[in-house]
């Protein structure tokens, strides 16, 4: 693979993301009736005209190639889109809906918003984000409408790293609130305590205080993304205001996992969507942020070079899965934790924004090797 072809890959994947619609089947994803949400059909998740983690993780994918190319694309694009949305008006504060803001914050218009938005997260407030046992970041997410939510009473789950920890860090350094960026910290460790399962070295789905278990103790392929893509991000944000003691725990625990993936990945160079069941298929959009996250890791000194050259062979699969309209394939629709394993294998896979987004992400950061 050269720099020309990966540059066209970028090129295309980007200016599909930026027009990316309703799926071409979506009346057959509409009846699956009372299966669909269970197999992952959420309206509000297609395209990149709702406000909530899909088209958050697509702002983060156009941010991030905006700092290969420098040529404003991000800005662009993002200042209109903030523009419609507020004039539409935003859906309930909840930990999905906080993720356009990952990459909005860098907005003088989103300036008010951000502040506002991280004081609710991360202040503990009587009207704030709910909280679980040990103070975690309750998965509140979108209910049926913006307007509803889904309380998830008591649960965390691996996504919360991406969606809200990494704003609330990246909230703490900008405004340099030290208490936002303890909170976040906090909340780091807490999800890796409860979501690390020391055997394997990968990570749960989620975890339920109630109960005291993780669901199906699911190996999501996704899921285990988030937190590969995310630990590199946190680690950049974070370095000047982490103790010694605790950098050598994060960078670990990364390798564990690392390790962990590429002892399971398929030939192809993808992972399955339960990352330890060969039966399901190969999911894209998980795989890419892994390898964006192994590579992004390397960059960072979170992981010896060995780690990159892995992390290369996925980057010659995701691009396989490009169409030449820009549309990246194979990707599983939103994913709830799964009441069974198998809830897993079969969602639905669709277009998605952050199918494109962490494919871009992953393009990016192989360019940044060449």
């Amino acid at each position: 693979m050269d720099k020309r072809e990966l540059i066209e890959a970028l090129d295309r994947v980007t200016g599909r993301l930026m027009d990316l619609g309703r799926p071409d089947n979506e009346s057959e994803l509409r009846a699956l009736e009372g299966e669909a949400q269970r197999r992952g059909y959420f309206a509000r998740d297609f395209g990149m005209e709702e406000w909530d983690w899909p088209q958050g993780v697509g702002l983060y994918g156009l941010a991030e190639t905006d700092r290969y190319f420098g040529d404003g694309r991000f800005a662009a694009y993002a200042k209109p889109w903030l523009k419609r949305r507020l004039e539409r008006g935003l859906p309930s504060r909840n930990i999905n809906t906080t993720a356009p803001l990952l990459s909005l914050m860098e907005l003088g218009e989103a300036e008010g918003l951000s502040l506002e938005w991280a004081a609710w997260l991360a202040d503990g407030a009587p009207d704030g984000l709910p909280r679980t046992e040990e103070g975690g970041y309750q998965h509140v997410t979108t209910g049926d409408t913006p307007a509803e939510v889904k309380p998830n009473e008591n649960e965390i789950w691996i996504d919360t790293l991406f969606m809200a920890i990494l704003f609330t860090a990246r909230m703490g350094v900008k405004t340099d609130n030290a208490g936002w960026r303890e909170t976040s910290l906090h909340q780091l460790l807490l999800h890796i305590k409860y979501l690390y399962d020391k055997r394997t070295g990968l990570f749960y789905h989620g975890w339920n205080f109630d109960g005291r278990h993780n669901f199906s103790e699911a190996f999501w392929c996704r899921g285990n993304g988030w937190f590969t893509l995310g630990l590199p991000e946190y680690v950049d944000t974070m370095k000047p205001y982490l103790d010694g003691g605790v950098l050598d725990y994060l960078r670990q625990t990364f390798r564990s996992q690392a390790d962990a993936l590429l002892e399971r990945r398929h030939e192809s160079g993808l992972w399955h969507t339960l990352l330890d069941d060969p039966s399901g298929y190969t999911e894209t959009s998980g795989s890419a942020a892994i390898a964006a996250g192994l590579l992004h890791g390397v960059r960072s000194g979170l992981l010896p070079e060995s780690y990159a050259e892995a992390a290369m062979k996925t980057v010659r699969a995701v691009v396989d899965r490009i169409g030449a309209d820009g549309v990246v394939s194979g990707v599983s629709a939103g994913t709830p934790i799964g009441a069974e394993r198998e809830d897993y294998n079969r969602t639905v896979t669709a277009p998605m924004a952050y199918g494109q987004a962490l494919a871009i992400v992953l393009l990016s950061e192989a360019l940044r090797r060449m």
